[in-house]
């Protein structure tokens, strides 16, 4: 084996041209596809919903029985001003996202209303609720926490009636 080893030895292979232009043709047809799955993407994620979805009577009523069932909880003394507007709050969310078809349960106001501008009363329904909600049980000043609560729940009925 101590012989000259150069004869054993082959010059390396080139690919053939073919596979050089497949081979970018399929790069440039990958990059073209994530630009585009990207640009998509972006482009739908925010838009404005612009018409509601109708709700069935049935429905309607469900959540107008909810609202009474939070306002009868509230004058038994189940829950404070704070309690409603977050019950409220919650049951507002879920009419929204069953409405525009839209996740609307962790949606700030702002983007509430901008998604929802066809339904403002929604959004208005949860900026009352969202100050009372987080502060505790301080209402804003000059408001006396049963007249906050009443317009509230009035509120909340007449954007479930729209």
């Amino acid at each position: 084996m101590s012989g000259d080893l150069s004869s054993s030895l082959n010059n390396p292979d080139l690919y053939p041209n073919w596979m050089w232009i497949l081979g970018t043709v399929l790069g440039v047809a990958v990059l073209a596809w994530i630009v585009y799955s990207v640009w998509r993407w972006w482009n739908s994620r925010i838009g404005e919903v612009m018409e509601l979805q109708t709700i069935t009577d049935t429905r309607r009523k469900k959540y107008l029985t909810y609202i009474d069932q939070i306002a009868d909880r509230y004058a038994d003394g189940d829950l404070d001003a704070r309690g409603v507007h977050l019950a409220l709050a919650g049951l507002m969310r879920a009419l929204g996202t069953e409405r525009t078809g839209r996740d609307l349960e962790v949606a700030t106001v702002s983007e509430v209303r901008e998604l929802v501008p066809v339904w403002p009363g929604l959004a208005n329904v949860l900026q009352a609720c969202e100050i009372p909600s987080f502060s505790g049980d301080n209402i804003p000043q000059g408001q006396p926490s049963h007249e906050a609560v009443t317009n509230v729940l009035t509120m909340a009925v007449e954007a479930v009636n729209v």
